[in-house]
Formats: structure tokens, sequence, C-alpha cells
């Protein structure tokens, strides 16, 4: 499935699964074959209630049906919370760049924010917001 960004893999997952609905079926369960091990696998739901990584209880059993012995798997492939993690550890999210130049950085009051830590740069950009309002600079100055 591609990323946000455009990187990751080539949407065939989710196309064959659009595919499929419009002729009325609806598989939405994918499973990660490189991931396959007997403890379990990454598996996809791509239902509009789920649209979600899920946990398969019946994994081995359904793998079964397409002939995949789950005890014979071995693992191949990065599963996404792997990849996802080495994303996190390899991207630079506290550098700023714009059109491949590194900006000056700005230490002055009301212009620093927070580290970002992956998932606080919206709280981050909440905070400098309010800080900007004359009576909440006041206060708290």
């Amino acid at each position: 499935r591609k990323f946000w960004d455009g990187t990751g893999g080539s949407n065939g997952a989710l196309e064959h699964y659009e595919d499929e609905k419009t002729k009325g079926n609806e598989f939405p369960l994918v499973v990660k074959l490189g991931t396959i091990t007997p403890s379990g696998a990454d598996v996809y739901s791509y239902a509009n209630d789920e649209n979600d990584m899920v946990l398969d209880p019946k994994l081995a059993e359904h793998l079964a049906h397409w002939g995949i012995d789950v005890m014979q798997m071995e693992k191949s492939d990065k599963t996404l919370a792997e990849m996802e993690v080495d994303l996190n550890k390899n991207h630079s999210w506290s550098k700023i760049l714009e059109a491949d130049k590194e900006l000056k950085a700005v230490r002055e009051a009301g212009a620093v924010g927070l580290v970002n830590l992956g998932n606080s740069c919206y709280m981050n950009s909440a905070l400098q917001l309010l800080a900007s309002i004359p009576e909440f600079e006041g206060r708290y100055q």
C-alpha cells in the first residue's frame, strides 16, 4: 500500500479490493505474505468500519483455504510495525529545510516551539498560536 508521501507498495491489494467491490464481492482482508509465521502475520482490513490493521484469530484456517501452511512459513519481509519504526528512527523530525537549503535558526521569545516528537506538531502549532494572542502572551510572559 502506498504511503501518503508516495513511497511504499504498488497499491495492488487496495485496487484489487476496489475492483472486486464494484462486482459485488466484499473481501476486505489482506495478508502481507512475507510476514506469515506460525505466530501470525500482518493482516489489514479495507472494510469501511475498520480500514486498519486487524487480528485474524482464524488466520491459519483462512490461509489453509489457499494452500498456505503457516507452520511451514518463515518471515521474509519486514512487518508494517517494523517499517514504521525504521521510518521514525531515520526521519529527521527536527530539521527544517526549504528548497534544499537549511534555514537560519530563530531563538527569540515567541518564535521557539516544542521539539517535534513525530506526533506533537499539531499541539505545538496550537500553543504557538495561543502564544501570539496579546492577552495570553501578557498573562504568561
